[in-house]
């Protein structure tokens, strides 16, 4: 596998190749530094832009130590815990971007030279009054996507950043305390990145924060350099170049005056980790195989699509210890989990096949961002799920 090609973990027809998974202790995630890096350079590449890293997504310490020279344009901080991981590990910048920030977490980016992304005016004051007679940070300033592009509220509505009109009192507000905004920043949200005929595309974000630079430059008394335009990428991003060219061509007007920088977690990590779990249990019921596996809603809550109005389930990989019985019953089959919730189903496989046996591996693969942290590992004390690394290329 070369760095080019290498976009996701592979799950080759041949079983051979994929036997090193038995040695997983389930259930567990593995993740690939090399794919997490291959992934990186291709949006970034295809962008043509500064990339900042989401650690939202994924910000397991093993993988951050074998990734995190890679990530040269920076990454996305949101929380203290994120912060204590990248310090000493990322030596590019480090961007702190959460809306109810308080003093420590202020205290802590401000000691390690963090810009901050302000979410509100008062977080803009928050920060003016915790910094005394420190050095002061760069900021860049968060605008409400819907705030920004009035005619898309309804898809770009969130509770983010603010309507131009803070945007101006917050730049004011930092400008008289000598606090440097340098530039602006939006994001529409996961999986809005898009090009259409219409215009009505991702790169509207962008032209938007471009309109605003002036008035905030006037208020802030310095130049805006950069423009932030956020990502929503998909997990296959790199199946259609053609997107991408024609986004480059809408931001170019733009290249002239600012610099341009997007942000990425999904897209970088998600095809670096597979989810494995092992069958505990095997009955028919209704006409089906339920496949009772020890991995559920608690280790992988974004499989269990409890927040889909229409719950399209994942189709896992099946690694069996024993080929099926010959002449054996087929019929689809449901992968639930080990709670009493009947929320926990987290695969399906409608083609009819033979049963699973016990101890044999479900393997489900794009998971190696969110799965991994979204998940809620209280519910009957069964504790998170494992997280180990296997290497499939060169990360250098």
């Amino acid at each position: 596998m070369t760095q080019t090609d290498a976009l996701s973990i592979p799950l080759p027809p041949d079983e051979q190749a994929l036997q090193w998974l038995w040695d997983v202790k389930t259930p567990g995630y593995v993740f690939d530094p090399s794919i997490v890096l291959a992934r990186y350079r291709k949006l970034r590449e295809l962008l043509d832009s500064r990339l900042i890293v989401s650690l939202k997504a994924n910000s397991n310490l093993e993988l951050l130590i074998r990734c995190g020279h890679g990530f040269v344009d920076g990454v996305e901080l949101a929380s203290l815990g994120e912060l204590d991981l990248a310090v000493g590990r990322i030596s590019s910048t480090k961007y702190v971007n959460n809306p109810s920030m308080d003093e420590t977490f202020m205290r802590a980016a401000l000691a390690s030279r963090c810009v901050f992304i302000i979410d509100s005016l008062g977080q803009a004051e928050r920060l003016i009054a915790v910094l005394g007679k420190q050095p002061a940070p760069q900021t860049i300033l968060r605008l409400n996507a819907a705030e920004l592009m009035p005619g898309r509220r309804k898809e770009a509505a969130d509770h983010f950043g603010m309507s131009p009109q803070e945007a101006m009192l917050a730049a004011a507000a930092l400008s008289r305390a000598d606090v440097p905004v340098i530039g602006l920043h939006s994001f529409v949200g996961s999986h809005q990145f898009r090009v259409d005929e219409r215009g009505g595309d991702s790169a509207d974000l962008a032209h938007a924060l471009a309109a605003l630079a002036g008035d905030i430059e006037r208020v802030a008394g310095a130049p805006i350099a950069m423009l932030n335009c956020g990502g929503g990428f998909g997990e296959r991003f790199h199946e259609d170049e053609s997107v991408f060219a024609a986004y480059r061509e809408r931001l170019a007007p733009l290249r002239q005056r600012f610099q341009l920088a997007h942000e990425s977690g999904r897209a970088i990590f998600a095809g670096a980790g597979l989810f494995a779990t092992r069958v505990r249990a095997v009955k028919t019921l209704g006409g089906q195989t339920i496949a009772v596996c020890d991995g559920g809603l608690s280790h992988n809550f974004l499989l269990a699509r409890t927040e889909s109005a229409i719950k399209k389930y994942a189709a896992p990989r099946l690694l069996r210890r024993q080929p099926a019985p010959e002449g054996a019953a087929v019929q689809p089959v449901r992968f639930v989990g080990s709670t009493c919730s009947r929320a926990d189903v987290i695969g399906w496989q409608p083609d009819p096949q033979a049963a699973p046996a016990v101890g044999d591996l479900v393997i489900f693969d794009q998971c190696g961002a969110y799965h991994p942290s979204y998940s809620v590992s209280g519910f009957l004390s069964l504790g998170a799920a494992g997280a180990y690394i296997h290497q499939t290329g060169e990360t250098a």
